[in-house]
C-alpha cells in the first residue's frame, strides 16, 4: 500500500523518489540499520511490528530503507463526548547519508495523512527542548507547543 508518491524534483539537492508505504516483517533488517542501539535493535522492531496501537511507515527507493515513522495510535475518552484519537509520533529517523533531502518531510507528510485517514484528531511529536534540530524539523512542518501535558515519573 504506498500512502503517498513522489516525483523527481528539480530542487537542491535533487529530491529522491520515494514511496511510503506499511512496514512488515520483512523490513526487520533494514529498520534494525536505522536505529542506534543495534544490540536491541530486531527486539524493538518485532515489539513494534506485533503491537496493535504501533504502525510503521516506511519510505522507500530504489536504494532500500530510507527512513521510519513510529506512530503511536491512542484513544482519549472526553467527559460528554465522543472519545478521541491522537497519533503520536513516537519516532522518525532517516538514513545518516540521505538527511537534508526531503525524506524526513515526506515521511512525516505522509503521517499526517495517514493520521488524516483514520480520523484522528491531532497528530503529537514529544520533543525535549535538548533535541534543537528535532524541534526545528517539527516547527518548521506547522507543529506548535502545547503544554497541556503533566508527566509523573513512575
Amino acid at each position: 500500500m504506498s500512502i503517498i508518491e513522489t516525483e523527481l524534483d528539480t530542487t537542491e539537492p535533487p529530491l529522491l523518489p520515494i514511496r511510503v508505504r506499511l512496514a512488515g516483517p520483512r523490513d526487520c533488517d533494514a529498520l534494525c540499520a536505522l536505529l542506534d542501539n543495534p544490540s536491541h535493535a530486531r527486539e524493538q522492531v518485532m515489539a513494534w511490528l506485533q503491537s496493535p496501537a504501533t504502525t510503521l511507515l516506511v519510505a522507500q527507493s530504489e536504494r532500500g530503507i530510507l527512513g521510519v515513522a513510529v506512530l503511536l495510535t491512542r484513544i482519549v475518552p472526553m467527559d460528554g463526548a465522543i472519545a478521541h484519537k491522537i497519533v503520536e509520533v513516537d519516532n522518525l529517523v532517516v538514513r545518516a547519508d540521505l538527511r537534508g533531502r526531503r525524506v524526513g518531510r515526506r515521511l512525516l507528510a505522509a503521517a499526517v495523512e495517514w493520521s488524516r485517514q483514520r480520523r484522528a484528531v491531532q497528530v503529537e511529536a514529544i520533543v525535549g527542548d535538548v533535541n534543537r534540530d528535532a524541534r526545528r524539523f517539527y516547527e518548521n512542518f506547522g507543529f506548535a507547543a502545547a503544554n497541556d501535558r503533566l508527566v509523573l515519573a513512575a
